[in-house]
């Protein structure tokens, strides 16, 4: 459900087209293995009507040589045109700055059937003038009823005195004829916040207008804008992102009935939890949702959700603290300290969900995953009410000293007497959860393996119609 290829390589960004009632998805492929495969970077394509099972047609639109534009084949556009379709992507090349030549351009490439793409050796396009010409990249494409044209949305960085990480902007270029661009001389979307804006992304829902991009500056995530117009104001909402850290570059495409996002689950170095993130990981895709004031949400889609076996009821294996239990009922916790409640060994590939009620604000609870308590470690998915966070943490941490949880969290209102739905999907080492379909958290378990279980601390909960199911065999 979390497609990644075979191997050392990894899934980075995500290209969605949608035809014919399939999902046609081409990523990055990243190979993780330059002495066996070379250096760059080819487009994939992956095919899939369930957002489940996923066939992947390898390498599509492929990469140049060192002495070539695009070298590396990063993140663009799929769109159709009449009979033909058309990629524009960004070619990337870090030894022409050798050669006096910008690092990146926008290509473009045509097909007749989206596996075999011819690439238009007449056509490029660089930065212009007030732009920094080696970061010029991203291109996406959409039709504007309003002005009659296409419009292509870039991201760029501007040349100016302001501080480094603050000359991001969106950009945008304008087409009659599909082929022929211009690039505006003023930028699309600047709010002087970020380094870059990448991967953009632009979709309309009822009266309001998204902007999607993704940033690393102030956080590492996928964010949008909202506005009634496309001339703005882009108004930035109080929550204004889909997932936490281990969710990037997502771009989305609609099946004619929703909106589907995907986005990838970053790996880290080694594989290791306490080694940094790395670029490329898992692909993970959200059903966005308009919530009534506009502001926009993500939900398991219908179909990851049901690729799970018969929900079964476990049995407690090892309890601590205050733990009662009423059929599939429990209540765990004190106002003091630590309870626990244990249901054995966790499947490799499974869904977990529960009902939860809190009896009051103060301290923490949540799930307790991969759990040896012989070796004293374990994952803590932890609900922090009095901090409004949902966050992953994991014991033991790299410092010791160092009491922050890990580096992925996500804003949550809790509030006493109130029903709430938590759901966690995890393959292998993916982590994805959802908190009442609306509020949703990826991150990364590589270390460890063992029991798992509910806890709460210095709280009093009451968790019902806890059920565990393991995933469905691949077809």
């Amino acid at each position: 459900m979390f497609y990644r290829p075979k191997g050392k390589a990894v899934c980075a960004d995500v290209i969605p087209f949608y035809e014919d009632g399939e999902f046609k998805l081409f990523y990055l492929k990243d190979y993780r293995d330059i002495g066996r495969y070379g250096e760059g970077c080819d487009w994939n394509l992956l095919t899939t009507r369930d957002l489940v099972h996923y066939a992947d047609h390898g390498a599509v639109l492929k990469r140049g040589t060192s002495e070539e534009q695009d070298l590396y084949v990063y993140t663009g556009c799929c769109n159709r045109c009449g009979d033909d379709y058309f990629i524009y992507y960004t070619g990337h090349n870090p030894y022409m700055k050798e050669k006096g030549e910008p690092v990146q351009k926008i290509l473009r490439a045509k097909s007749r059937d989206l596996f075999h793409w011819e690439k238009d050796a007449s056509f490029s396009m660089q930065a212009p003038a007030w732009l920094e010409a080696d970061d010029f990249r991203d291109p996406y494409i959409f039709y504007d009823d309003e002005s009659a044209r296409y419009v292509m949305l870039l991201a760029g960085r501007l040349k100016n005195g302001d501080p480094e990480n603050c000359k991001g902007v969106t950009l945008a270029a304008y087409s009659k004829d599909f082929l022929t661009w211009e690039v505006s001389d003023a930028p699309f979307f600047a709010p002087s916040a970020y380094f870059t804006h990448e991967c953009p992304d632009l979709f309309r829902m009822g009266d309001w207008w998204y902007l999607v991009f993704s940033e690393f500056t102030d956080r590492f995530v996928t964010t949008y804008r909202m506005s009634r117009s496309l001339s703005g104001p882009w108004v930035t909402p109080e929550v204004n992102t889909f997932d936490g850290h281990a969710f990037y570059a997502a771009k989305s495409v609609s099946d004619g009935k929703r909106r589907i996002l995907f986005g990838w689950n970053p790996i880290k170095e080694g594989e290791s939890d306490l080694a940094p993130w790395q670029w490329g990981g898992s692909i993970v895709a959200h059903e966005i949702v308009q919530n009534a004031d506009g502001t926009l949400s993500v939900r398991c889609p219908d179909e990851v959700r049901s690729n799970y076996g018969a929900p079964r009821i476990p049995e407690k294996t090892f309890t601590m603290g205050s733990v009662a239990r009423s059929e599939n009922v429990f209540t765990v916790g004190n106002e003091y300290g630590r309870s626990i409640l244990m249901f054995g060994e966790q499947p490799r590939r499974c869904k977990i969900e529960a009902d939860f009620i809190l009896g009051g604000k103060t301290g923490d609870f949540g799930l307790l995953l991969g759990a040896d308590f012989s070796e004293n470690q374990f994952y803590t998915l932890r609900l922090e009410p009095s901090f409004r966070r949902m966050t992953l943490d994991r014991w033991p941490r790299k410092d010791l000293f160092c009491h922050s949880p890990t580096d992925t969290e996500r804003n949550v209102r809790l509030k006493a007497g109130e029903r709430h739905r938590l759901t966690v999907l995890i393959e292998d080492s993916v982590l994805e959860v959802y908190l009442d379909d609306s509020v949703a958290m990826g991150a990364r378990m590589f270390d460890l393996r063992g029991e798992w279980g509910v806890y709460a601390m210095s709280a009093v909960v009451r968790f019902e119609n806890i059920t565990v199911s393991e995933a469905k065999d691949e077809k």
